[in-house]
């Protein structure tokens, strides 16, 4: 009963796909509207010649939606990145609030298609407050969490290159930014040193500009190592003339790079001390070492020496 249907199918499929095209073409040939959403761009004031610049103090929208006329084919083949809504805010003084309209003919095509943007749809204005420019430079400081692979060591501090750049933008808004931040990184099980870039974020709802957007960071990780420094001397803190040590000299067990541990010279590194008024007690005084080591000062014998005046 329905063998018909079935007979000559590849014909009747052409014929189906053929009338489909027909249409197609037909109606991509009309003209119709279409809304798409373009970038906005808006330009600071032009400020005479020797005048104090003055820029955007106020965040605006990234897009705004407009309305797009043309033929239906030529609609299918556009996006809003081919267009562009361009603007400059007037002059004026600064904390001052400016309305700007936004118009069509301040919309750029960047489309070789005969297309009109018609209207634009929202936002329709804009308020904008303008401020002095100002610039500065201010340090960074590095997001890092890196997480050294057993028998390994960070060595040093961490490097940036540069450590610090100039930032510019609003007044109001370069008030308070002490620091820049870079990305955040994080590592782990590091058994190699770490030689990268990373991005510079300008904080959040900061109309700023930084002078550069990445910096160089280094951090030298090496192997560990351990080793005893003999003969280490101890100075006494806060004593009179001739009050020294006893004993005098000590060992130290150090913990840290391997490098650097094979670098550390007794006389000249370590830098231990005693405070004359602990040490002169029948117990001792505690020895202490400088904080802020790029090793780690396991263990020193003896931990506690008494001070005599000679």
């Amino acid at each position: 009963m329905y063998r018909w249907l079935i007979r000559d199918w590849g014909a009747k499929l052409g014929a189906v796909l053929l009338a489909t095209a027909l249409w197609f073409h037909a109606v991509t040939e009309h003209s119709y509207r279409r809304d798409l959403d373009v970038p906005l761009v808006v330009e600071d004031p032009v400020v005479p010649a020797g005048e104090p610049f003055i820029v955007l103090s106020s965040p605006v929208p990234a897009l705004v939606r407009v309305a797009v006329f043309g033929v239906g084919k030529d609609l299918l083949r556009v996006s809003g990145d081919d267009f562009l809504l361009r603007v400059q805010a007037p002059l004026g003084e600064p904390g001052r609030r400016l309305n700007l309209r936004l118009e069509p003919a301040q919309v750029e095509s960047h489309s070789e298609l005969g297309l009109t943007v018609e209207e634009v749809i929202a936002p329709r204005e804009l308020t904008v407050i303008l401020d002095h420019n100002g610039e500065r430079r201010v340090a960074i400081r590095p997001r890092i969490s890196l997480r050294p692979a057993e028998f390994f060591a960070q060595v040093g501090p961490t490097v940036l290159d540069p450590d610090s750049v100039d930032v510019s933008g609003p007044l109001s808004h370069l008030r308070g930014i002490d620091v820049i931040y870079t990305d955040s990184l994080f590592r782990d099980g590091v058994r190699d040193d770490v030689d990268l870039e990373l991005a510079l974020r300008v904080p959040e709802g900061r109309l700023l500009k930084l002078r550069r957007d990445r910096v160089r960071v280094f951090i030298a990780v090496q192997e560990l190592a351990e080793s005893d420094l003999l003969n280490v001397p101890v100075r006494v803190v806060g004593g009179p003339r001739g009050a020294v040590a006893e004993p005098s000299r000590v060992t130290v067990h150090v913990r840290g790079g391997a490098d650097l541990i094979g670098s550390l010279e007794a006389e000249r590194d370590i830098g231990l001390s005693v405070r004359y008024e602990a040490a002169t007690g029948d117990d001792g005084g505690q020895i202490e070492a400088p904080q802020g080591r790029l090793y780690e000062i396991r263990r020193i014998t003896p931990a506690r020496v008494t001070v005599v005046t000679r």
